[in-house]
């Protein structure tokens, strides 16, 4: 691949010589695929008097596929020669020529030839003529062939060239009569070991063939897409015939490991990496290593780069070798103390040899170990340095405990297994305590905590399990709040999301297990209150849901009827323009589109093969959720109410006032409390439904109202109410 790469730079930078000599060069190496230098070609085609360069390069191409008797390889570069030069010279006769002696038992070939229009054709149209008697050579008995607008793959079955006529039989539309022409023009014609061929032929082999040699299924699919695409295309192309959907991870890291290792293949960064095959490059493994430190502008996407390689092809003695080669280099060169620690773990990593002393020099020397050590993003590599760091003399078991109350678990893992050896068992012993006032603002250790009292991992520590189930998801519902509002810092609303997550991981995990122990101990009062809970929690959605729900209603199966009673009211007060914004909302759905989305549904259903018919399915998904919210839409409109003034209250807070409040810090705000369709908070207009509102609603002027937000008790002092119409 360097010297495509090389001969791309040179063509660019208009250096004729460097062209001739990297395109010699490439002639030299046996070439078997015409399209890199058809690329090349039309790329120096296109640079200012380059078309005659191009054609004399090409025509020495012509001359290495004639000694090679490639014949059937000359066309795509006559005709790409055709389209470049006016002159046509010997291209009609070296392109019919080229015909005969590729496709010798065809005895359809002049009948073919006459068909494409190159014998006795229109000059100015060689390069299509030529292409069209490639695409009429590809229709022939029993080939087959791929329909790219959705009948996909099948066979040629009966075919006829004097009536220009062909029979084929397609996975969705069997005994399917098309023109010779015609389907010259809209098939692709595919060879009998072909990924798509075998899906339908033999699915059972074509499986067992991407166990045995990934590689020759990737290099497949970079075929159709001029041997570069990124992975999604190559997944899109294999997942689910030749790779199972739940394998796929497991297929691909060894795909990707041969795939580094094989010089041929070149294995771009990130998660949806560019992936290029070239038969006569020299991409090796310290080229690729070289390409992904490149690709990366700070030193931490350098390091993760390496442990991503190295997490891939770690195994093999040359690959680590040089990625500790390359790790190396970076510590020798970085005086960053952060970046400095970073190597050293990357390093130790791939040796495997102890490191702690070198990282603990490391993170000594630096200005602020405890953000160095905190902004880790890796797991493993955090909790590396996190023993490392309280090995310090003297400050180091205090620096850890900083770095554990940035709501890292991982921290508080470390800490809890290294600080009674140290004698300092007493800064582990608060950090519970801490916790327990703070869950709000630690909700990683909070999960991390509430899980080892689960588990009864924690000395002393005891937990009722109905008060526990009922303080995480007052906490998931607070942080998932939090983590939707935003915070405008990446770094914590991902902590936030990663808390949402370990939280539901704690109440689902062993089948329910927590909540279930809640439901045997409560009451029928309490099982309703965790039920109302569920319902309200923005964190839990789907099966999670269910799933916790089933697991407190097998104990007590009426919990969820009283809620429902009590829960649905038969008013929803809102302002006239607000109901008029819902009615439009529901007009615009079921009037525009609804329908626009059934066209859609009927165009995506005539690709065929429902099954397989992505479009179609998205389509179907997307109008069940209009539908969806159509019937909310309904459903609350049916129960709007107007806010009118005789309804609004100045004595005490109702729908329709605005309240001037105070909080504990002396700072003033003031809310009004209309319906959803109203809510504005940058005007200061709440729902007085959400939390918020409904416990404000009832307070008079003097009254303070207590609330928890975001896992901190906040107290509001009502200072005045007033009409909000």
């Amino acid at each position: 691949m360097a010297r495509w790469d090389d001969l791309r730079r040179a063509i660019t930078a208009r250096d004729t010589d460097a062209t001739e000599r990297i395109w010699f060069e490439l002639l030299e190496a046996d070439p078997k695929d015409p399209a890199p230098f058809l690329e090349c070609a039309d790329l120096q085609s296109r640079q200012p008097g380059g078309r005659r360069l191009a054609g004399s390069l090409l025509g020495l191409l012509v001359d290495a596929f004639k000694s090679k008797e490639r014949w059937s390889a000359l066309l795509p570069v006559l005709s790409k020669i055709a389209a470049i030069g006016p002159e046509e010279g010997s291209l009609r006769s070296d392109a019919i020529e080229a015909a005969e002696k590729a496709y010798p038992e065809r005895s359809d070939l002049p009948v073919l030839v006459e068909a494409s229009g190159l014998q006795g054709g229109n000059p100015a149209e060689l390069a299509s003529q030529i292409r069209m008697l490639e695409r009429l050579l590809r229709i022939e008995m029993d080939a087959w062939v791929f329909h790219k607008s959705g009948w996909g793959v099948g066979q040629i079955v009966e075919y006829d060239a004097e009536r220009g006529k062909c029979v084929i039989d397609f996975r969705s539309r069997p005994g399917h009569e098309m023109d010779v022409e015609a389907a010259a023009r809209l098939l692709e014609r595919l060879e009998a070991d072909d990924i798509r061929v075998q899906a339908m032929a033999d699915p059972k082999g074509l499986r067992k063939r991407s166990k045995e040699d990934p590689l020759e299924m990737v290099r497949q699919v970079l075929a159709r897409y001029n041997n570069r695409c990124p992975l999604r295309n190559v997944r899109e192309a294999l997942v689910p015939d030749a790779v199972a959907t739940s394998t796929w991870s497991t297929w691909w890291k060894e795909a990707k490991k041969r795939a580094l290792l094989d010089p041929r293949f070149d294995v771009g960064p990130g998660r949806d990496p560019r992936i290029e095959f070239h038969d006569i490059a020299q991409a090796d493994f310290q080229a690729q290593v070289d390409r992904a430190l490149k690709s990366q502008a700070t030193a931490a996407g350098r390091q993760k780069a390496i442990n991503e390689l190295h997490a891939v092809v770690g195994s093999n003695d040359d690959a680590k070798a040089a990625l500790v080669a390359a790790a190396q280099k970076e510590l020798n060169i970085t005086r960053d103390p952060g970046d400095r620690v970073g190597w050293v773990i990357v390093r130790g990593n791939i040796t495997g040899e102890p490191f702690a002393e070198e990282l603990a020099t490391a993170l000594v020397e630096a200005d602020d170990p405890v953000s160095i050590v905190a902004t880790i993003s890796d797991d493993k590599t955090r909790a590396e340095a996190a023993r490392s760091l309280v090995n310090i003399p003297e400050t180091g078991p205090e620096q850890l405990m900083e770095v554990v109350m940035r709501d890292d678990p991982i921290a508080g893992r470390v800490a809890g297994e290294t600080l009674s050896g140290l004698g300092r068992a007493d800064l582990f012993d608060g950090l519970f305590e801490k916790i327990a006032a703070r869950p709000g603002q630690l909700p990683n250790l909070f999960a991390w905590y509430s899980r080892g009292l689960v588990r009864e991992r924690w000395h002393g520590q005891t937990y009722e399990p109905v008060a526990l189930v009922l303080r995480v998801l007052k906490v998931m519902d607070a942080v998932e709040f939090r983590q939707r509002k935003g915070s405008g810092d990446p770094d914590s609303d991902a902590r936030d999301k990663a808390a949402v997550t370990r939280l539901v991981e704690l109440l689902t995990e062993k089948n329910c297990a927590l909540a279930a122990a809640a439901a045997k101990d409560a009451t029928e009062d309490q099982a309703r209150h965790m039920i109302k809970m569920l319902d309200h929690n923005r964190g839990l959605k789907g099966r999670a849901l269910e799933r916790l729900q089933d697991s407190i209603l097998r104990t007590h199966p009426n919990a969820m009827k009283k809620v429902k009673r009590e829960e649905v009211p038969t008013e929803l007060y809102m302002t006239a323009g607000g109901m008029e914004r819902w009615r439009g909302d529901f007009d615009r759905i079921t009037n525009d589109e609804m329908p626009a989305n059934r066209k859609e549904i009927a165009r995506a259903r005539e690709f065929g093969d429902l099954s397989e018919n992505a479009e179609y399915h998205a389509a179907r998904e997307k109008q069940s959720l209009l539908q969806a919210k159509a019937d909310e839409l309904k459903a609350n409109l049916a129960r709007a109410v107007v806010i009118k003034p005789d309804i609004i209250r100045t004595d005490a807070v109702s729908v329709g006032s605005r309240v001037r409040l105070k909080d504990g810090a002396g700072d003033e705000i003031t809310y009004t409390l209309l319906g959803p369709p109203d809510a504005d908070l940058s005007k200061g207009i709440i729902n007085y439904q959400t939390p918020l509102g409904q416990a404000l609603m009832g307070q008079a002027a003097g009254e303070s109202v207590r609330l928890e937000i975001g896992g901190e008790v906040r107290e509001l002092e009502v200072l005045a109410i007033e009409s909000g119409m």
